[in-house]
């Protein structure tokens, strides 16, 4: 699609509606009603309210010549970015205190969010593994990194790897010692999910950070941690985000000092080592 069909798209889907197969209609109207909430669901999500399937969300993108869900929806977050006001909410005209204002809603969602004993038996999983692979592409890989920054600091071994192939390579060899902890904020993330599914196929521990309860990476987690606030096609990194999910890891991070208090001394031991590289 090029642009001048973009800026058509909400018009577009109402004129081809009555054409379309019933299936396909409820997912229209759905979309019609209410666009913006549109942004910030997963394929599964809206395939569930619209009472249809994710096979027909697909045929309703690629009857509008886009060739997927995550194209659709930027293009849809384009054209109502176009339509979209100034927040009025935004009274202070401040971004600073905007940006503290959305962080500490963000944070209070999360908080209402987390379940207490899953963050405990996360530390628990993360403690007695034999192997800890961390994966998130993009934003979500700042999350993996400062997950595998904090478990250095309890003397707690990880690895990153470089792309997806490695990542996918490591889930194929895993097995049940292993824990593989996923970062997406969509759940949706086609290589996050793979590896996942192949990792859990191994009996891997599969543990998941994501803002979307129902999702391919929320359906095959054992353990699942949602964030608050989750993202558009054009929002994607947002602060919001980032901060709920770096709560969930320092969370994690408290529960394993809890379980295991002398990794304590493997922090200021890791402190320590690095005090001679500050001038």
């Amino acid at each position: 699609m090029d642009q001048a069909q973009h800026m058509a798209l909400i018009a577009s889907i109402r004129s081809r509606a009555p054409n379309m197969t019933r299936a396909l209609q409820r997912v229209a109207h759905y979309v019609l009603e209410d666009p913006q909430a549109v942004l910030y669901k997963s394929i599964t999500e809206l395939a569930e309210d619209a009472s249809s399937s994710e096979a027909s969300v697909m045929r309703f993108c690629r009857d509008l010549r886009f060739s997927g869900f995550q194209n659709f929806k930027l293009a849809l977050a384009q054209e109502l970015a176009t339509q979209t006001q100034p927040d009025a909410s935004s009274t202070h005209g401040d971004t600073v205190i905007d940006l503290i204002t959305t962080a500490r809603i963000a944070l209070d969602e999360t908080e209402k969010l987390l379940n207490r004993r899953t963050i405990e038996a996360v530390a628990n999983e993360l403690l007695k593994a034999s192997h800890i692979e961390i994966f998130g592409v993009a934003a979500s890989a700042i999350t993996a990194q400062y997950l595998e920054y904090k478990l250095a600091r309890l003397g707690l071994k990880s690895h990153i790897p470089s792309d997806a192939h490695l990542a996918t390579m490591a889930a194929a060899t895993s097995s049940s010692s292993d824990v593989f902890f996923l970062v997406s904020n969509s759940g949706s993330t086609i290589d996050t999910v793979k590896i996942a599914q192949l990792a859990h196929s191994h009996g891997a521990r599969v543990v998941g950070i994501t803002s979307r309860v129902k999702s391919p990476l929320a359906a095959v987690c054992d353990y699942l941690l949602i964030a608050s606030w989750p993202e558009t096609p054009l929002t994607g990194g947002a602060y919001p985000s980032k901060i709920s999910e770096l709560l969930i890891v320092d969370a994690i991070v408290s529960y394993i000092t809890k379980a295991a208090p002398e990794r304590l001394d493997i922090i200021r031991e890791t402190a320590q080592s690095v005090t001679d590289r500050a001038i």
